[in-house]
């Protein structure tokens, strides 16, 4: 007859946790929600460790595993230790003579600690009293038997103290924390950093669910960290940007009646663990957002296509117009009479804003032939042009200025009141606005005009600032200033200011701004001075002066009127 001999260790897979004996653990079995739910969802990293027994196998190692899988509805993987012995007096006794010997290694120990504890259900007190040792140590032991090969193998090499085995004991419970330091000690990693890392998350979790128990239950809704919320991208933004619609900063608690309120947990913010409030959705619920906040709803991201397509229908259109008008520019340019009162206005646009000598587009107007430097083609064509029409060559140089300031009017940049005035000035003319150019110039004049009342309404706002400011002050600074004020001889001194610094601060490189309209309309600017001068010097002339003159019209012929011009200049 044949003797079977049952292995020393055997594996049983998917074995039913209900048909084990449990026997006293050394740490009293608690069950979590969070452990019962992560075996649930991944099973045990770790087998349970049972002996044979009269019902069928005790549990040496696992009871809480045992227990969890239970709750959770798992089997488990199950090592049966045939090698083990229930004898008392055989493992006391093997223990109190092998203890004390310099070959014995820390995981024999803490096997020989586990069996006492399992076989004989004793606690790590009754077992420190049984083998003369220090609790802490028996306690440690017991723990580092739970442990895989990695971490006794440590111990056994001095490069894990069983403190830490006791300290990585305390994360059994948590199945993740537990495996990562436990990889820690297979990579050779810094044990101590791992745990106090694993320690505040123990904490942090601790205080996130303390926290979130009572946000509950004052009705918040806790959310997870919404994607790109730190750039902007998401429809959630946190309260400390946000406004209501009268600008008032949004706090959580006047905030928590919006029905967009929840709070996430940030776990990489520094510091105690707080909650975040955010909105949902911002736009929805009438806040005023931040300046870099990017998320757009479907229907607002059709009506800025749709509006980014009208744009560029309209630059298209604006383009086509602009072609249209430049060949009435070129007509007008290319006219033989000057048609009367242009050379004024003329004058006074450049007087104001200075003429485009550098790009190719005032010859273009003038059709002047050749492909050779623009500056000898334009000496040529002004060489052989009549004199009286050469106040249209200075048309063509504003022109490409005006033409630049309609490119740029086009493309939703640049000066409003520069396109505006341009247009006018060749509607003047006997220019027919096309239907874009139409509803350009209304939109750029409406656009000036709030632009206006805005800057009307500061200065109504300074000025009754300062009226109010003025109306506080002391009555005794009154009487001071009575004191101070000087007398006829001493203003005779000083002399009158005539104001002309003032002139030459004027900017003559831009048009017109459109936050001073009547600059151009005042009795003292500039322009006017400028403008009367030139009606006066008109006053003089005749009507015609060479007979070619129509209705409307006035041709200047300057050699007949200074005829010292072509006289030779003596050296």
């Amino acid at each position: 007859m044949t003797t079977v001999v049952a292995p020393a260790k055997q594996l049983i897979e998917d074995f039913d946790p209900n048909e084990l004996v449990f026997t006293r653990n050394v740490r009293p079995v608690e069950l979590d929600a969070e452990f019962v739910g992560s075996i649930k969802e991944n099973g045990l990293y770790q087998p349970v460790i049972a002996a044979p027994h009269e019902d069928g196998f005790a549990i040496i190692l696992g009871n809480r595993r045992a227990k969890g899988s239970i709750e959770a509805g798992r089997n488990v993987d199950l090592v049966v230790r045939n090698d083990l012995s229930a004898e008392e007096a055989r493992i006391v006794g093997q223990l109190v003579e092998n203890l004390h010997r310099m070959d014995m290694r820390a995981s024999e120990i803490a096997d020989a600690f586990a069996q006492l504890s399992i076989e004989l259900g004793l606690d790590d007190e009754q077992i420190a009293t049984r083998v003369a040792q220090d609790p802490k140590k028996v306690r440690a032991s017991i723990a580092l038997a739970a442990m895989p090969k990695a971490a006794r193998s440590a111990v056994d090499k001095g490069t894990m103290t069983l403190e830490d085995a006791e300290a990585i004991a305390e994360f059994e419970g948590d199945p993740k924390a537990y495996k990562r330091l436990l990889e820690t000690i297979a990579k050779g990693g810094t044990l101590s950093w791992a745990l106090r890392k694993e320690r505040q998350k123990a904490e942090r979790a601790v205080l996130r669910e303390e926290t979130t128990r009572a946000l509950k239950s004052a009705g918040v809704v806790i959310v997870g960290e919404p994607r790109e919320l730190s750039w902007g991208g998401s429809k959630e933004v946190r309260l400390s940007n946000l406004a209501d619609s009268d600008g008032v900063a949004l706090t959580p608690e006047n905030h928590k009646s919006c029905p967009g309120n929840v709070a996430y947990f940030n776990e990489y913010q520094p510091g105690d663990l707080k909650a975040t409030f955010l909105c949902r959705d911002p736009h929805k619920y009438g806040h005023q957002v931040p300046f870099g906040y990017r998320f757009r709803s479907a229907a607002q991201e059709a009506a800025i296509e749709a509006a980014e397509q009208a744009a560029n229908e309209r630059r298209e259109a604006l383009k086509m117009a602009a072609e249209v008008r430049c060949e009435f520019i070129q007509e007008l340019c290319r006219s033989k009479k000057v048609p009367k009162g242009m050379t004024r206005k003329v004058l006074a646009m450049l007087y104001q804003a200075g003429a485009d000598e550098s790009g190719p587009e005032a010859l273009e107007f003038l059709r002047v032939p050749g492909d050779d430097e623009r500056a000898d083609r334009f000496g040529r064509f002004i060489g052989r042009m009549a004199e009286a029409r050469l106040p249209l060559v200075l048309l063509a140089m504003v022109a490409a200025r005006g033409e630049r300031a309609m490119q740029h009017v086009a493309l939703g940049h640049g000066k409003k009141s520069a396109a505006v005035e341009w247009l006018e000035f060749l509607m003047d003319y006997g220019y027919d606005l096309t239907e874009p150019e139409a509803d350009l110039i209304a939109s750029l004049r409406a656009k000036i005009a709030e632009a206006e009342a805005r800057a009307a309404a500061k200065v109504a706002e300074e000025a009754e600032a300062a009226r109010q400011a003025a109306a506080e002050e002391p009555e005794e600074q009154e009487g001071e200033q009575e004191d101070q004020v000087p007398d006829d001889e001493h203003l005779e001194d000083e002399g009158e200011s005539t104001g002309a610094e003032l002139v030459d601060e004027q900017d003559a490189e831009t048009f017109q701004e459109e936050d001073d309209p009547d600059a151009e309309g005042s009795d003292d600017h500039p322009i006017a001075e400028l403008i009367r001068h030139l009606e006066a010097v008109a006053d003089d002339e005749p009507d015609e002066l060479n007979g070619e003159a129509g209705e409307g019209e006035c041709v200047v012929d300057w050699e007949d009127r200074y005829p010292e011009i072509s006289e030779p200049i003596a050296a």
